[in-house]
């Protein structure tokens, strides 16, 4: 009987100190923090971020695990127009080598620096409006622009926050006409203004005298 009892007392003590193990160790959890990086003002796209343009704090570990920036954002380009009390992203930041080049481009006014063009698929900062445009590319691109605007390459661009742009936004003219319109577009499309020139006709034979 005694045996039981000592047996009995000693399950207990050991479901208890379980309980309490598991009890700390989620209040442990619960408080736990990690670094992450704070703008403390509002920055436009483009924009070198300075000791005065962010701060580091302390978040909770616990609950929805986004990817926060960890590393140091200090003399990194903003990627976009962001808020003060952002916490930052790896996506916030552009990469660390960039590069300023003029691009020629055909756009709408009104174009300033710090906003976001959509240029041959990719999403571009303009560094300094005018024309040609200056915007900011990774350097490992630089001799791909270099080209086109050495060869008088004039480029569209749209002026784009990129929400709901297709990932692929290349298309052709055809493609483009039947989505626009809503209709199907058979053969050839000519590229140009104006109406279809008509079919030359071909000259009249001149008669040649007979034979006498």
């Amino acid at each position: 009987m005694i045996r039981r009892q000592l047996v009995g007392a000693a399950l207990s003590l050991v479901v208890v100190a379980v309980i309490g193990l598991l009890y700390l160790q989620t209040i442990a959890q619960s408080r736990a923090t990690r670094d992450a990086w704070m703008l403390t003002h509002d920055v436009s796209a483009g924009s070198v971020l300075g000791e005065g343009d962010v701060k580091r704090v302390r978040v909770p570990a616990a609950g929805d695990q986004f990817v926060l920036l960890a590393a140091s954002p200090l003399h990194r380009r903003a990627a976009h127009r962001m808020r003060a009390q952002t916490l930052l992203t790896d996506d916030d930041l552009l990469d660390a080598d960039t590069v300023q080049v003029p691009v020629s481009l055909r756009i709408a006014p009104g174009v300033a620096e710090g906003d976001t063009l959509d240029v041959v698929g990719r999403r571009l900062v303009v560094a300094g409006a005018g024309s040609p445009t200056t915007l900011l590319v990774a350097a490992a691109d630089e001799p791909n622009w270099v080209a086109l605007e050495a060869n008088n390459v004039s480029l569209f661009a749209a002026k784009s926050t990129g929400v709901g742009v297709p990932p692929n936004p290349a298309v052709a003219v055809g493609d483009a006409i039947s989505s626009l319109s809503g209709t199907s577009q058979s053969g050839a499309v000519l590229a140009g203004s104006g109406p279809p020139t008509a079919p030359a006709t071909p000259p009249a034979p001149t008669p040649r005298p007979s034979p006498r």
